[in-house]
């Protein structure tokens, strides 16, 4: 399998899966996310030429480490939803 077929068939779902794994302030999902890149690392680290590759999904989790996701710095923070009160914005009389 050469470079581009690897991106088409391994890459761009698996960046997609982690980037969906991103969204919220799971640690689970995170997690999943992690490891997700990690594979994709390891799969561009084998492919010939692949090399390039494996340090631009690297940079995405380290991205994803930089800004904290999967931290504890995600126990902190809520979802949108769990900081909604009601379904209006009308002031309470």
């Amino acid at each position: 399998m050469n470079l581009l077929q690897t991106w088409l068939l391994i890459g761009v779902p698996g960046l997609v899966l982690a980037g969906t794994m991103f969204v919220g302030r799971s640690r689970l999902r995170a997690l999943v996310g992690f490891l997700t890149l990690a594979a994709l690392v390891v799969v561009f680290v084998l492919t010939p030429g692949g090399g390039p590759s494996a340090a631009i999904v690297g940079a995405v989790g380290l991205a994803a480490v930089a800004t904290g996701r999967g931290s504890h710095l995600d126990d902190d923070r809520s979802e949108h939803h769990e900081q909604r009160r009601r379904y209006t914005t009308a002031a309470d009389h």
